[in-house]
């Protein structure tokens, strides 16, 4: 897939660290970032800077199902996450009467509530408007002076602070390897864990409940230049119209090898 890189990536003091999950669990993600059962298919895509979870669901059976976002959550660390908080919104219009110098304007108020729950008619796809980021803690630098003044000391979660995890991996801009620094984790040792849980039912009224849960953790960090991060570019002239006037850019197109719906990315300053 080829890409538009950002500007934050190509700045020679800026690093990378691409962060892949792992799915465990009964209702396991596949490494396409897709789950499904007879009922139900969830697509995830968590590709952006910290992790977004993104995700569609789509309904396989030959009815309408129904999801209950007040009994469905995203959970990070063991911690709960409502996708649904029972609130309305309120807005005030302008509705005109009369006609001529008679014409007034008398305010009304349109108040909505939010969705508890979403239809989604037989093979059918929906896109969930509820997301949380999955990972921006820590990725700053931070600088902190002491007392007197003279002193600043400089806090970074780079792995470059960690010698024994530096080694090599291949170039994606040509042959041969770069360096690199590299962090595996297990299930039990990850620091960052989060769950999607799922309440789904065939029944309007939720007599009978399905659930469906899957869970990650983060499993590797790879932290890089930026320029193995984002691969080969080819340059490519775009056209803008604004009105009466065109214009004219270049610009780079990156191929992004390492972009994977169960992967996201971090930007280090260093």
């Amino acid at each position: 897939m080829m890409v538009v890189a950002l500007a934050f990536l190509s700045s020679c003091n800026q690093f990378i660290q691409l962060v892949e999950t792992t799915s465990v669990g009964k209702d396991e993600v596949n490494s396409n970032g897709v789950c499904e059962n007879a009922d139900i298919k969830v697509a995830y895509d968590f590709w952006s800077e910290d992790g977004v979870t993104y995700f569609s669901i789509y309904n396989k059976a030959d009815k309408p199902m129904y999801i209950d976002w007040k009994r469905s959550v995203f959970i990070y660390n063991d911690w709960k996450n409502d996708y649904w908080i029972e609130k309305t919104t309120t807005q005030t219009f302008l509705v005109p009467s009369g006609t001529g110098k008679n014409l007034s304007y008398t305010p009304r108020v349109s108040t909505v509530w939010a969705e508890r729950y979403t239809f989604i008619p037989p093979h059918t796809y929906v896109s969930v408007p509820m997301t949380y980021v999955i990972m921006n803690n820590g990725l700053q630098v931070s600088t902190e002076t002491n007392a007197n003044g003279k002193s600043t000391i400089t806090y970074s979660q780079s792995l470059k602070i960690d010698k024994s995890l530096k080694t090599s991996i291949p170039k994606t801009t040509g042959k041969g390897n770069v360096k690199a620094y590299v962090k595996n984790y297990t299930n039990e040792t990850s620091t960052n864990r989060f769950r999607n849980f799922l309440t789904y039912s065939f029944d309007e009224k939720f007599v009978t409940e399905k659930f469906i849960e899957n869970d990650f953790y983060v499993s590797k960090v790879t932290e890089m230049t930026t320029k193995n991060f984002n691969g080969k570019f080819s340059k490519v002239n775009l056209k803008a119209k604004v009105g009466a006037k065109t214009a004219k850019a270049k610009v780079r197109v990156y191929e992004s090898p390492y972009r994977n719906n169960t992967s996201f990315y971090n930007t280090i300053v260093q």
